[in-house]
């Protein structure tokens, strides 16, 4: 199936259907989309999403970016604004207990996924998954480039669903195609007015090794993926089933 999805003033844009969980299931189509900044979308477009059936907007976002390049608003769609950052700093200092040395977006990753205020807001992204369940209708989350902030939760929700850790990896990475034209991503990402490090990140290309690492952390403080769930993001089973039933065929 086609899987980046093209369209005019959105940033990586992408479909998470069809993607088979490891008992079987599969992904419903046009019920997940992850992307990039979509603070330029044409009527065209719209009318793409329109029709795509999307209605929750989640904006990963910091609240200066949220400022600076805000989410076109229509009739047919809700932004919920959602920020990872700033951090409360417990998830660096987790991360930095680890003795892994991780590379440079490892270190975000690992910080991201230990700290309570990242915790806070993947956990709310959750709340919103559970309210999309009606048939015929999406939920997109994004950040700016789609890849750090968008990459860790389309990791929770894709191995929450049961999807193999390999192909989450590997979905992670198409982010790459989109940076073969940096010169076109540096003008749209790397924002002078911005948070410099935020804009680092956006300027850092994808890397199977930093992604990993989040796996690693999740597993030394947490023992499994279902513990961090539970504990960090407060999705116990039941709600887990529920998330299950909903996206997957």
């Amino acid at each position: 199936m086609k899987r980046i999805l093209n369209i005019p003033g959105a940033i990586n844009l992408r479909e998470l259907g069809d993607y088979q969980t490891k008992d079987g299931k599969t992904i419903k189509k046009n019920k997940l989309l992850r992307s990039g900044d979509i603070s330029r979308l044409d009527d065209d477009s719209l009318n793409f999403l329109k029709n795509y059936g999307l209605k929750y907007v989640v904006d990963l976002r910091s609240d200066q970016e949220q400022l600076t390049s805000p989410d076109v608003e229509t009739d047919f769609y809700k932004i919920f604004y959602d920020s990872v950052y700033p951090l409360q700093g417990n998830g660096d200092k987790l991360a930095s207990a680890l003795n892994n040395t991780p590379s440079y977006l490892g270190n975000i990753y690992q910080s991201v996924i230990l700290d309570k205020k990242g915790q806070q807001a993947y956990s709310y992204l959750f709340d919103l998954l559970l309210k999309n369940d009606q048939e015929n209708q999406a939920l997109l989350f994004h950040c700016a480039a789609g890849k750090d902030r968008t990459g860790i939760a389309a990791m929770l929700i894709l191995r929450a669903l049961g999807v193999d850790s390999e192909t989450i990896t590997r979905d992670y990475l198409l982010t790459n195609l989109m940076y073969s034209d940096t010169a076109t991503i540096a003008k749209l990402l790397n924002d002078e007015h911005g948070n410099e490090d935020i804009s680092k990140m956006n300027m850092t290309k994808a890397d199977w090794d930093s992604f990993r690492s989040v796996f690693d952390a999740i597993d030394h403080y947490y023992g499994s993926f279902e513990e961090y769930l539970d504990k960090a993001l407060n999705i116990n089973q039941n709600k887990l089933n529920k998330l299950k039933n909903i996206y997957l065929n």
